[in-house]
C-alpha cells in the first residue's frame, strides 16, 4: 500500500473514505513495519501524506520543502507505536476540523502536541470500545451456553420422571391385575397413609376408570 501512495496509484481520497479507527487497533506499528531496508519506504510514503495535509489547508504561505521533512520525521517519531492507517485517518480529523479550527499557519506544535492527543484519546475510547463489545458478546455466549445446559437438564430431568412414571404405572398395572374396587381403594387407602407411596396416589387413583 505505501508503494502505491508514493507512485500515487492509490487514491488516498478514497482511502480515507474506506478507513475506520476501529481498523487500526491490530494492525502493525510503524516502528516494526518500515525498519532495516524499509526506512526509506516510510519516509517517503509519510512525506506524501504530511505534504498532501500541509497544502490542504488554505494559507497564503505554502509548506516549504524544509518543513514538509520536518513535520514527517516528526510524524515518524510520535507514531512509531501506531499504524500508518492511524497517520491518514489522523491528518483526515485534523484536516476536516475534528480536533478544532486554527487561525494561524499549522506547524510540528500543533500538530503532534495539542491535536495528536486528542486523537489517542479517542483511540484509547474506541479500543475499550471494542474490548467491552467483545466481553459482551463473550457473556451473551457464556449465557446462551449456560440456557442450553439449563434446558438440557430440565428436559433430562422431565424425561427421567416421565420414565419412571411410566414404571410405576407399570408396575400398579401388575398389582391391581386381578383387583376388585373393595380392593383398590383399600390400597388407595394403605398408600394414602405412607409417605413413600403418597406421591403416586394419582397414578393409582385413575385404575378407579377402570376396575368397577
Amino acid at each position: 500500500m505505501s508503494k502505491d501512495i508514493i507512485s500515487g496509484e492509490k487514491n488516498i481520497s478514497m482511502l480515507e473514505m474506506s478507513l475506520k479507527m476501529t481498523d487500526t487497533i491490530n494492525l502493525p506499528a510503524i516502528r516494526s513495519v518500515f525498519k532495516d531496508n524499509n526506512g526509506q519506504i516510510g519516509f517517503s510514503v509519510v512525506k506524501v501524506l504530511v505534504k498532501r495535509f500541509m497544502e490542504s489547508f488554505g494559507f497564503s504561505t505554502k509548506p516549504s520543502e524544509l518543513m514538509i521533512e520536518t513535520i514527517t520525521v516528526d510524524c515518524l517519531d510520535k507514531f512509531s507505536y501506531e499504524s500508518l492507517n492511524d497517520i491518514i485517518i489522523f491528518f483526515k480529523m485534523a484536516r476536516s476540523g475534528t480536533f478544532g479550527n486554527t487561525d494561524r499557519g499549522v506547524d510540528s506544535n500543533l500538530i503532534f502536541g495539542k491535536w495528536l492527543p486528542m486523537y489517542l484519546e479517542k483511540k484509547s475510547e474506541t479500543r475499550e470500545d471494542l474490548l467491552i463489545a467483545e466481553k459482551n458478546k463473550m457473556n451473551e455466549n457464556l449465557v446462551s451456553i449456560h440456557e442450553v445446559k439449563k434446558s438440557y437438564n430440565i428436559l433430562q430431568k422431565e424425561q427421567l420422571k416421565k420414565d419412571y412414571n411410566i414404571k410405576v404405572q407399570q408396575r400398579v398395572d401388575e398389582i391391581t391385575k386381578d383387583f376388585d374396587r373393595q380392593m383398590l381403594e383399600d390400597l388407595i387407602f394403605e398408600w394414602e397413609k405412607d409417605p413413600t407411596k403418597k406421591q403416586f396416589l394419582n397414578i393409582l387413583k385413575k385404575k378407579r376408570k377402570t376396575i368397577k
